[in-house]
């Protein structure tokens, strides 16, 4: 079993890495067609339907790291409703990264007294997930 660490894994836009997250999640679902009938024999029987995911990741506001997506890059995309291409991966070679279309549906920042400034986005997956072997 190859086990790893969770902080090598990133949410990508195009190749680039979202700036300062804290945590990353994929979330992939599949909804079902409830095909019961009388002859089911008092068992609920289904077909596999439509499939369906998010990503999301949430951290620390950076608004001047130029080498990473920032929260202003994320509100542009908001903004302008643009598809993006997204990637959950931690580019580590021999690892499954797991590529999609998706929009950004929420993004919110928020900041406490004497606490760290932070955000969350959001992003519903559009068309196929497609996973490969980084290499």
């Amino acid at each position: 079993m190859a086990i790893f660490n969770g902080t090598n894994l990133g949410v990508y836009i195009s190749d680039t890495l979202i700036a300062a997250a804290q945590d990353v999640s994929l979330s992939l679902s599949m909804e079902t067609i409830d095909i019961t009938t009388k002859d089911s024999a008092g068992y609920r029987e289904l077909l596999a339907g439509l499939r369906s995911g998010s990503m999301s990741c949430n951290g620390l506001i950076d608004y001047v790291d130029a080498s990473n997506k920032d929260v202003t890059d994320l509100y542009g995309a908001w903004e302008a409703r643009t598809e993006l291409t997204l990637k959950f991966s931690s580019e580590i070679t021999g690892d499954t990264s797991f590529t999609a279309s998706g929009f950004l549906t929420s993004l919110e920042q928020s900041g406490g007294t004497e606490d760290t400034a932070t955000y969350s986005a959001t992003f519903e997956l559009t068309g196929q997930v497609t996973d490969a072997v980084i290499s």
